[in-house]
């Protein structure tokens, strides 16, 4: 393992070239976040949140040996590979094409679960790690097994990866138990299934170097809480007659408030993180998905807030069919048109502010040292928001309709 170098694919190097690898970190030890002296933290934090975080350091500081040990161990090829791809699962790209999928095959309930616990485990988990501002393991002596440098320049503690994966896995379970209908068998194997794919992510984030045992810890309590925080609010957040009687047409205006304001109160990172855009993401899909699904039973009814699946009438190739029309439409939308769109339609309501953001440093100037925080623009905020806004409103509203269009 020492011998070794790996960015996304498997590489070998030579010790000598190792060597060179550490005098680089040695010459320039802040290029990962979280790695500054504590007064580059105290004078830019409050008394509290500077106290939490000289707390929890306590269990960051001294783990890069510990987990560079295990890695060592365990180190192999297949495990290279295995761990960098399923660790897709949580990224974001792979929530914008899977999570869609059980609204159009029949399983809307399924669906809307998914977007709060996995949107509100990204929202706390990114605002911890913006206020608590702790490192990853350092690389080296760790080597960082990874298809995207993106997360690698995103704060330690909490793992979101983590966090997505407890939520989810607490769902998968809560279905499987209450099912009537299910065998035993069955349910054993479900079951297996599920806490492998636990398993997989949140051990891929250690084997991978991303990630320490505060990291996975934190992360799997937020995602408990979430997937908690998701049933005691079922009643509020799902639509029925009842729902739709106590709410009437406030419900639209107050998802979209609740979350701006949690968005424009998140957490000021000390230095620059880029996990605040998934955040942004995550609400603009939930607030898209509750004003999509509120027009929808508002204007149709149940008859459309359900999506009509039926597997023996379907089958395979008609089931394959409906994926790709819904994913080409979401593709459209979020890579095409709705970004060049959104830009244009804000900057006539205002001058645009990204400028104003843009460190202006090289990336040269970027590894050297991570670079501080200077604010967030309006401008980007607002574009990402509504733009995953309606990513939600194409799957809700967009898609069926196209289904019909289309006989899938």
């Amino acid at each position: 393992m020492a011998g070794r170098s790996r960015s996304g694919t498997e590489c070998e190097i030579t010790v000598e070239k190792l060597d060179e690898v550490k005098t680089y970190q040695d010459k320039h030890p802040y290029a990962d976040p979280g790695n500054h002296d504590r007064e580059h933290f105290k004078k830019r934090m409050g008394p509290l949140r500077f106290k939490m975080r000289e707390y929890l350091t306590k269990y960051t500081e001294n783990q890069s040996e510990m987990l560079f040990q295990w890695q060592s161990k365990f180190s192999s090829k297949f495990l290279d590979q295995y761990f960098a791809y399923t660790a897709l699962m949580g990224s974001h790209m792979f929530y914008v094409v899977m999570v869609p999928m059980p609204r159009w095959l029949g399983y809307s309930d399924v669906c809307r679960d998914l977007v709060y616990i996995l949107g509100y485990s990204i929202y706390l988990s990114g605002f911890l790690k913006d206020y608590w501002c702790l490192p990853r393991p350092k690389s080296p002596p760790l080597t960082r097994v990874t298809l995207s440098g993106y997360t690698t320049k995103e704060y330690g503690a909490p793992s979101s990866h983590t966090a997505n994966a407890t939520g989810v896995t607490m769902l998968l379970l809560w279905y499987i138990y209450s099912s009537e209908t299910m065998p035993l068998h069955w349910k054993l194997a479900a079951t297996a299934g599920a806490f492998f794919y636990y398993f997989t992510l949140t051990l891929g984030r250690i084997y991978c170097g991303m990630h320490g045992l505060l990291d996975i810890f934190s992360g799997a309590l937020i995602g408990a809480v979430c997937f908690v925080g998701r049933w005691a609010t079922l009643s509020y957040t799902d639509f029925d007659a009842a729902s739709m009687e106590v709410w009437g047409w406030w419900f639209p205006f107050g998802s979209v408030a609740l979350g701006l304001t949690l968005l424009f109160t998140h957490a000021r990172p000390v230095d620059h993180c880029p996990c605040f855009e998934d955040s942004v993401a995550f609400v603009g899909v939930i607030c898209g998905l509750e004003s999509s699904d509120w027009l929808s039973w508002s204007l149709f009814g149940k008859s459309n807030y359900q999506v009509y699946y039926d597997w023996s009438e379907f089958g395979l190739i008609f089931t394959l069919r409906r994926i790709v029309v819904g994913v080409a439409l979401v593709l459209i939308w979020k890579s095409v048109v709705g970004k060049k769109l959104l830009y244009t339609l804000l900057n006539f309501v205002w001058a645009d502010d990204r400028h104003l953001y843009a460190h202006g440093h090289d990336e040269t100037s970027y590894l050297k040292e991570v670079l501080p925080f200077i604010g967030r623009s309006r401008t980007e905020l607002l574009c990402r928001f509504i733009l995953y806004a309606g990513v939600a409103a194409v799957v809700v509203l967009i898609c069926p309709t196209a289904f019909l269009w289309l006989g899938v």
